[in-house]
């Protein structure tokens, strides 16, 4: 008799791509449509910005509280994002996981390659990560939405600009890769992705 597809168990979506491809947006819209998926709040030691709030957006962190967090080997990965730190804790990810809870993360590139050495570890956590990048059309584009967020100064716009010309020579790294246009189907594709790797044959079916 040929068996029954096993309980699926959480499996992890990344979501990343340069600044100004709309990643938060698509990944909080997941959230709010499936109950069944959380959003990892992740660490940062950048101030909030307006209507952010702590432990709901980030957690916000001073540099010393940081440095205590590193020492104790509380982060499954962090890295230096232009002037801020930004980390996972491991306490946020494995546990929900190992309970069945799907979840989702947006990080950058560095953060996408520390998240692959981590899963590579575990036996429990093989086969539940699942990558995908957010491609910009162009640069051009990523200025126009940096502009009209407000957000940052020209200086800052040209720094993240030249960041994310590098992050895009990384997309071949992942999974899945999606060229954005609009946000309905930018959504309309991570949606599918998510709901096709969870009917991959090969995370249901039983262990030998």
């Amino acid at each position: 008799m040929i068996p029954l597809p096993k309980e699926f168990r959480g499996l992890l979506l990344i979501v990343c791509g340069p600044t100004g491809t709309g990643k938060s947006t698509v990944s909080e819209r997941l959230v709010a449509s499936h109950p069944e998926i959380e959003r990892i709040v992740t660490c940062t030691t950048r101030s909030p910005r307006e209507r952010e709030r702590d432990g709901v957006d980030y957690f916000f962190l001073s540099n010393p509280e940081f440095n205590e967090a590193l020492a104790q080997d509380e982060f499954l990965e962090w890295a230096q994002v232009h002037a801020w730190r930004y980390g996972t804790k491991k306490s946020v990810v494995f546990d929900r996981l190992a309970h069945g809870t799907d979840l989702v993360v947006n990080v950058d590139v560095q953060g996408a390659q520390a998240y692959r050495r981590a899963f590579a570890g575990p036996p429990a956590m093989h086969g539940r990560l699942v990558t995908v990048f957010i491609m910009p059309p162009d640069l051009q584009t990523i200025r126009a939405r940096l502009v009209a967020r407000g957000q940052d100064s020209p200086e800052q716009i040209e720094r993240r600009l030249q960041t994310a010309q590098s992050e895009i020579e990384q997309w071949v790294n992942f999974d899945y890769c999606l060229v954005t246009g609009s946000k309905d189907r930018d959504y309309a594709r991570l949606e599918g992705i998510w709901t096709a790797e969870k009917c991959r044959v090969s995370r249901l079916a039983p262990s030998t």
